[in-house]
């Protein structure tokens, strides 16, 4: 389901084709705008900015940047008529995840459920981006605690990930199937062991699984004689290795984390 979370005042029609669900509780935009602990340094990026709710909050602290990304171009007078304000804020009508990100340090968005997953995998693009506060999909939620598919992998390997509140999905108009979340993303300032590191040079190579898997371990200093002997003992399924890494699933990276452990 496209879950396209928006701050809202009073009563908006919704684009179906856009599946949105915009948030009419006051209290939890308050909420979130305090979580996002917003500096007078930050650049920030803001996704599905509607009419500018929560664009007007986050200026309210003065951000020395903020870049609003909105698909729907009927709420293009609300938000440019912001502008001519606020000399720090810049509106884009266009997808957020095909647009430059131009050096922003922090995104605080309530973001399209479908859209969760890329947004993720641009800002993991973007080591500029060193904070991401989100308010998803519940469903989202549960992926990056599970850390059962890749994206849930990827964003553990790179963030610390901590789901902050619970928001009832009564709290949007109309109400969605599924309840929402505030979620915290932190980035690390390094790998937490050799493991996450090699994982991670893994998901950025390109080609075969098998051969991204010899140039990790060679890059973490084994030999190729060594890192070959290792890949054998790993007993890992010959026809998955020769498959380019882009088709790597979240259960074969979980199933190299434990191999790695047990040659440890």
């Amino acid at each position: 389901m496209k879950h396209n979370i928006q701050f809202c005042k009073g009563k908006i029609n919704q684009n179906p084709n856009l599946g949105q669900h915009f948030l009419v509780d006051k209290n939890i935009l308050g909420e979130f705008v305090k979580i996002c602990d917003i500096k007078s340094e930050d650049k920030i990026i803001e996704i599905g900015a509607g009419t500018g709710i929560l664009t007007k909050a986050i200026l309210e602290k003065n951000p020395k940047k903020i870049i609003a990304f909105e698909v729907d171009k009927k709420f293009f007078d609300d938000l440019n008529g912001l502008t001519k304000k606020n000399q720090n804020l810049e509106i884009v009508f266009g997808d957020a995840v095909k647009q430059p990100w131009k050096n922003c340090n922090k995104i605080c968005a309530s973001i399209p459920y479908y859209l969760s997953e890329s947004i993720i995998l641009k800002a993991i693009e973007n080591p500029e981006i060193k904070e991401i506060f989100l308010i998803t999909g519940e469903n989202f939620k549960k992926t990056l605690e599970e850390k059962t598919e890749k994206i849930g992998i990827l964003a553990n390997l790179y963030y610390k990930i901590k789901p902050v509140k619970k928001i009832s999905k009564e709290a949007f108009n109309p109400v969605p199937r599924v309840n929402s979340w505030i979620i915290a993303l932190e980035r690390k300032k390094e790998f937490e062991n050799k493991t996450e590191e090699i994982l991670t040079n893994i998901l950025k190579s390109k080609g075969k699984i098998k051969n991204a898997i010899l140039y990790s371990l060679v890059k973490e200093g084994k030999t190729k004689n060594s890192a070959r002997e290792m890949i054998e003992k790993m007993n890992l399924n010959k026809e998955t290795l020769e498959k380019p890494v882009a088709s790597i699933t979240g259960k074969f990276l979980e199933m190299i984390e434990e191999k790695l452990g047990e040659q440890k």
